[in-house]
């Protein structure tokens, strides 16, 4: 009985996020994904204000190679779990990126139409801005959008649990491209 006592009694092998220990951390990151985490590389994304957990969870699919991309993989092998908190607690402090002013009004009513119609917001939030494990998509940038949202609905690019490719598979390219430019003009 004392063991078991005892063994309670010992910390959690993780501590809590540490976004200043990110910073530090997120040197590396900022060579693609920006000193301030918006990328200037179109086919980057922006990690700025993104949920915590979702940065986490691709840095686990990255370092388990469920998912690939841009050298991703190599790098998140060299992250402990406590290295992924840290540096996803750092970018969520990250204030979000601007959104694009002007744009083809048109296309844009449009994604947002079709963003509606996949009932975008039940999972990404009110204005895309993600929420728990799931990313943000408002300030996005536009080329790193649609690629994703084309590799999810071909399945060169997996999602955790399928909700993504599934509603991505109807999408065509036009809708993609109209949903992108929804995003990114949001805040």
């Amino acid at each position: 009985m004392a063991f078991f006592f005892a063994a309670c009694a010992v910390p959690h092998a993780w501590a809590a996020p540490d976004a200043v220990a990110g910073k530090a951390k997120a040197q590396l990151c900022a060579a693609c994904h920006g000193e301030n985490g918006v990328s200037s590389i179109p086919d980057t994304p922006h990690l700025a204000a993104q949920p915590p957990l979702s940065i986490f969870y691709q840095l686990l699919q990255f370092r388990d190679q469920r998912r690939k991309g841009g050298g991703m993989e190599v790098i998140a092998t060299t992250l402990t779990e406590q290295d992924m908190r840290d540096i996803a607690a750092h970018y969520a402090t990250l204030p979000a990126p601007a959104p694009q002013a002007g744009g083809d009004a048109q296309k844009i009513a449009r994604g947002q139409q079709i963003a509606q119609q996949q009932y975008c917001s039940s999972c990404h939030g009110a204005q895309l801005q993600g929420q728990k494990h799931v990313p943000r998509l408002s300030g996005q940038s536009h080329t790193y959008f649609v690629t994703q949202l084309r590799n999810l609905r071909s399945g060169a690019r997996a999602d955790m649990d399928g909700t993504m490719a599934s509603a991505a598979r109807s999408l065509t390219d036009e809708e993609i491209d109209a949903m992108a430019a929804y995003a990114r003009s949001l805040p």
